[in-house]
């Protein structure tokens, strides 16, 4: 069996986008997509999006999302953008200036605007703010800066001094398998380089280690800034992979993850 994919790229975290609405394979095949996201092995990704029909008319179709590690997950910021842009293209809406997409998750219903190659995805699920109290991580560098929250996904934002050097692996990992997490949880590491504007590094769970940049992630970050230091508007965050901006209000009502996606390669796979 032949399966077509695009490779699309959304500020550094990588897909592989499959048309799924004929139902040509299932996501629970773990083995199979953990393959397909091997760099020297298979495609290489970060995770795999399939696009489905949705199940309610309320929605233009429904986004499953497959970490690395072969597993769904329930939501995915930068993977959410990615298959509105997929779905723009696959429906030969590459010429229109802007479109408006109704996208189905597992945590429910989201919002995106495609421009170009500019996606603005308007981030619905935020809860459990400061649910968990990190202090608790006594291994945790010296920072009052740090803060749980759920964007979609489960996440860690934490403060840290010289970024760039910082080992992001070691300690995400730790705290990703940390006990008091019972599900696991994204560990996010920024750094202020003035107002408005944060450097952030992601260790994410099911890929299981750093990525180029993480959605939800940027998010996270960005609440946690509104949280901690009264920022609102926009958040400038520089990635590894590239930038992206979040924009939010007080209330945290209007919160929107904004970035750049591309298509990178179309491609047939034969690993199934």
């Amino acid at each position: 069996m032949q399966l077509p994919f695009e490779k699309i790229v959304a500020s550094g975290n990588d897909f592989i986008a499959i048309d799924n609405r004929t139902q040509i394979v299932q996501a629970e095949d773990c083995r199979m997509w953990h393959k397909l996201c091997q760099t020297k092995t298979g495609i290489g990704a970060d995770g795999v999006l399939l696009l489905e029909n949705a199940s309610t008319k309320d929605a233009d179709f429904k986004m499953r999302y497959i970490n690395a590690d072969g597993g769904e997950v329930e939501m995915c910021g930068n993977g959410a953008r990615a298959i509105c842009y997929y779905a723009h293209l696959a429906n030969n809406k590459q010429g229109t200036a802007e479109e408006t997409y109704r996208l189905e998750t597992m945590n429910g219903l989201y919002t995106a605007v495609v421009d170009g190659d500019f996606v603005k995805l308007h981030m619905t699920e935020i809860n459990d703010i400061g649910k968990i109290d990190l202090k608790q991580l006594s291994y945790l560098p010296n920072t009052d800066y740090s803060l749980y929250l759920n964007t979609g996904v489960p996440h860690c934002v934490i403060g840290v001094k010289d970024l760039g050097n910082f080992d992001v692996g070691t300690l995400g990992r730790k705290i990703r398998y940390d006990q008091l997490f019972e599900n696991g949880v994204n560990v996010n590491f920024f750094e202020i380089e003035q107002e408005g504007k944060i450097a952030l590094r992601t260790y994410e769970r099911g890929v299981e280690a750093e990525t180029l940049s993480c959605g939800t992630g940027a998010t996270a970050a960005a609440i946690a800034m509104q949280k901690l230091f009264g920022w609102s508007g926009v958040v400038d965050i520089k990635v590894k992979g590239g930038a992206l901006k979040v924009e939010l209000d007080d209330q945290l009502e209007a919160v929107y993850l904004c970035g750049s996606v591309h298509r990178v390669f179309s491609g047939t796979s034969y690993i199934l």
